[in-house]
This record gives structure tokens, sequence and C-alpha cells, in this order.
């Protein structure tokens, strides 16, 4: 699995920011390889937000990202929004049907 995780801060229209990662969200979840996506706000900023996708390998995610129908939607959301782009790998974690009393 190959996770995407990325902070996004709107400098822009809001209204044209949400427009446009939907458009990129709609793109992605159509190609091979692609799992999840979640959009979140932060509750104390709005302007600040988190995507998290993830991806079956990192192979499909950057062949997705080579297409025109995510560059040319990206190029107009970083007018509208600053990106910090990075990838993660999972270290740990838990589920609730894991945990005992």
């Amino acid at each position: 699995m190959f996770i995407f995780i990325d902070r996004m801060t709107v400098t822009g229209d809001l209204a044209d920011y949400q427009r446009i990662i939907g458009r990129i969200s709609e793109h992605m979840a159509a190609q091979p390889g692609f799992r999840t996506h979640r959009l979140y706000r932060n509750s104390k900023n709005p302007l600040e937000y988190v995507e998290i996708a993830e991806w079956e390998n990192a192979d499909l995610h950057k062949r997705a990202t080579g297409q025109p129908g995510f560059r040319e939607p990206l190029g107009e959301l970083l007018k509208h929004a600053t990106v910090e782009f990075a990838t993660y790998e999972q270290v740990s974690g838990h589920d609730a049907a894991e945990v005992t009393r």
C-alpha cells in the first residue's frame, strides 16, 4: 500500500479551491490502483486542509499524477492554495477490533 498525505492552505478563492479539489479527486478515484481518498478541514482554521489518499502502490499513483486529468487541475489549484506534498509509510497502527479489555 502507498499512502499520500498533503497539507493545503487556501490562499485564494475558497469556492474555486473546493471545485478544483473535487475535480482532482474524481479523476484520481477513476484511476487503476486507487483505494481511498479523504479530505479533512482544520476545525480551528477553515482555510487549512489535509488530504490522505491510499493507493495500491507508488507506481500506479505516479502514473495517475502524470495524466492531464490531474496535472491541469493541479496547476489551477496552486493558484488558490499552497500545498505541501509528502509520501508516508505506516510504522504502526491499531484498529478498534484489536483492542482488548
